[in-house]
């Protein structure tokens, strides 16, 4: 399974981008992730373009606790992006605003314009997030190997 993150614009604070479904070619959710810079700040910063293996972190962490108490059966563990260079536990998850993500990427059902409205860009987060598990967690569950591939958003104009 391949998965497509076309980022699309970076407005200083925040970098808005598309998820796609690189097989069916089929548009899955909106992102929202921490900007660009050119040297890493932790828990403030995106994670490099690339193409990346994503394999389920079945560990207990507080966090994965939290999300299972919030999120009730569909949730069991998190989907993280992995080998990822001076990054670590970085997870696909819910969230609304580049304070939710952590240098983690978002998804969400509808996405404003963030040089317009800098506040809660991406709403519906959890029903798109839980879409994605429902696509790729049993995928990855039955052993079988998924990778998602980051555009930045210069590719578009390629």
């Amino acid at each position: 399974m391949n998965i497509l993150l076309q980022r699309i614009s970076d407005n200083g604070d925040s970098t808005m981008g598309l998820w796609f479904h690189k097989e069916t070619k089929k548009f899955l959710m909106f992102g929202l992730e921490d900007e660009y810079r050119e040297t890493k700040v932790m828990k403030e910063t995106r994670i490099p373009a690339s193409f990346y293996e994503l394999k389920l972190r079945e560990e207990a962490t507080p966090l994965t606790v939290k999300h299972r108490e919030a999120y009730g059966a569909w949730f069991e563990y998190h989907i993280e992006i992995t080998n990822i260079k001076d990054f670590k536990g970085v997870y696909i998850h819910a969230g609304n605003d580049d304070d939710h993500t952590d240098g983690c990427p978002l998804g969400g059902n509808t996405l404003t314009n963030h040089f317009v409205q800098e506040k809660k860009p991406l709403t519906s987060s959890i029903d798109a997030i839980r879409r994605f598990y429902a696509l790729v967690y049993p995928h990855l569950k039955a052993g079988n190997k998924a990778f998602l591939e980051i555009r930045d958003e210069y590719y578009l104009f390629k």
